[in-house]
């Protein structure tokens, strides 16, 4: 923060806040590990499992393929002059999406060079971006901002995804409505630019690095051993969970019956589940660690998800619905805590290159993932038998083997160790008394979204108001972190922070 003023900072979160409401939307439309992309492939290109694959490896072979061009960018430019060219990189190639219907033989090899470009942009901008935020935002309120930044644009990333969504179905996936569904994506993320722009950063942000970092300034990542088993987890965690996932939607598509709009449904449902959850993971992380979070949400996330994709088949798919929707409540807290792990891992004066090594080597092990589980769909056998009267096929082989294989991989966590981190028991415990891990409570917040008449209306009015008083929301957490800073505790001081006088009493809300 230094060089920032008080109120620059808190206009800064603010900016960064509104930003994410147009710039996130964008992204899960046109990322492509992500549903809509792959279901466009499916819908729309008519595309084969073997494609899916390698559609959604892009993603992470972008991230993988980063760090030299970083290292290139950051020897001629500053990281926020990275970020602002990222953005327009990323953006702009989606605007030519229009033309597919018109250009015949080239349509799919032009969708995957819009996907190649667009992807790799993101990556290098993910990269400053990270580093940016990291010398914003102090270390004492991430969690808490950021799980509060994703509750606000993930409100308007389910919005944007469902109406998308029902948009393609009534076109019947037409090539013409996903051209305009692209188009309005790539102006959603240029506005993002426009708030990206108003923010203030500090002057290592602003300012071209005086020496460039070498390689052996990448390799020495290698000897912080903590660091290592962090990207190591997470890479084979994204290697044993993309074995299946991009294949989740050309199930769906091919041997459910469902369309392009019940799809959409789901990822809706996959959205609220995060949604729900988003603020107490982001409390969680800052009272127990992030590294106990991680744990709980990846087990969770794993032994929910094995019976539901064994079990599913054309006669029995309704359960999918709570299924997406538990997916998503575990992915917030997952991506949350590794994001903020990541962060604090980072020593001060390296966080480019660190950052850069950790999406390389992560993503170098995910992107193995899809390509080696559409390899193994185009080998293993249509129907291996039957299973709860349904047929048993190489689908749910494939998704089995893919949540075993995440299952073990949660024993590499436990090798790496987190500052003040708090034993796992003690979360499970505060877990249980909390009404957003209830079962029962989620499952009835969930139906007040989708059920009362007025409950999606009343949530966007939340959000809005949230984007519209951040600046009142953003003052109290740089406060916390601004006495924090001046007066931190002593070794053994047990002095709690000064308490805020109690203001009236709120409507409750949905969610809240």
């Amino acid at each position: 923060m230094a060089g920032l003023s008080k109120r620059e900072l808190l206009l800064s979160l603010k900016n960064a806040t509104i930003e994410a409401c147009f710039s996130v939307p964008m992204l899960n439309l046109t990322l492509s590990q992500f549903p809509f992309v792959i279901g466009f492939a499916v819908q729309a290109l008519a595309w084969r499992s073997g494609a899916i694959g390698l559609l959604a490896a892009v993603y992470h072979l972008a991230n993988a393929a980063q760090p030299p061009l970083t290292n290139f960018l950051q020897r001629r430019f500053s990281t926020h002059r990275i970020m602002v060219w990222g953005f327009l990189l990323n953006a702009l190639p989606w605007t030519f999406v229009w033309v597919l219907p018109w250009i015949g033989r080239f349509r799919d090899v032009t969708f995957l060079a819009i996907v190649i470009v667009a992807t790799l942009a993101n990556s290098v901008c993910s990269v400053a971006w990270s580093a940016a935020m990291s010398v914003l935002v102090p270390l004492s309120i991430r969690g808490r901002y950021f799980g509060t930044r994703n509750l606000i644009f993930g409100f308007w990333t389910l919005l944007a995804v469902l109406v998308a969504g029902f948009a393609a179905q009534h076109w019947n996936s037409s090539l013409h409505v996903f051209g305009v569904i692209y188009a309005v994506a790539a102006g959603a993320r240029l506005i993002g630019l426009f708030f990206l722009r108003r923010m203030k950063f500090p002057a290592p942000v602003m300012e071209r690095r005086q020496q460039a970092e070498s390689l052996a300034d990448y390799l020495r990542v290698f000897r912080d051993w903590n660091y290592v088993w962090l990207m190591l987890f997470v890479g084979l965690w994204g290697f044993a969970l993309n074995l299946g996932m991009p294949f989740y939607n050309v199930f769906v598509l091919r041997e459910l019956p469902m369309r392009m709009g019940h799809l959409t449904v789901l990822m809706t449902l996959s959205s609220l589940g995060g949604l729900v959850a988003l603020r107490s993971w982001g409390t969680l992380s800052d009272r127990f660690g992030n590294k106990p979070v991680l744990f709980a949400a990846a087990l969770l996330w794993a032994l929910t998800a094995l019976p539901a994709w064994l079990l599913v088949g054309p006669k029995h798919y309704h359960h999918l619905y709570v299924a997406y929707f538990l997916a998503g409540f575990m992915t917030a807290g997952f991506q949350l805590a590794q994001f903020n792990l990541m962060l604090k891992m980072v020593p001060t004066e390296s966080k480019a290159h660190y950052i850069s090594v950790f999406l390389a080597v992560t993503s170098l092990l995910t992107a193995a993932g899809p390509l080696v589980g559409g390899r193994l769909l185009l080998w293993l056998p249509q129907q291996l038998g039957t299973l709860a009267g349904q047929p048993l096929l190489r689908f749910h082989l494939l998704f089995a083997g893919s949540f075993i294989l995440a299952l073990i991989v949660l024993h590499v966590i436990h090798l790496m160790a987190e500052p003040a981190e708090r034993p796992v028991g003690e979360l499970v415990r505060v877990m249980r008394n909390m009404r957003e891990f209830n079962p029962m409570l989620g499952f009835i917040s969930l139906a007040q979204f989708m059920f009362t008449p007025r409950g999606l209306s009343r949530f966007a009015r939340a959000s809005l108001r949230s984007v519209q008083q951040s600046t009142k929301v953003g003052e109290e957490l740089v406060g916390v972190g601004w006495r924090r800073l001046r007066q931190p505790f002593a070794p053994g001081d047990k002095t709690p922070p000064a308490k805020r006088p109690p203001g009236p009493p709120r409507k409750p809300q949905p969610g809240s």
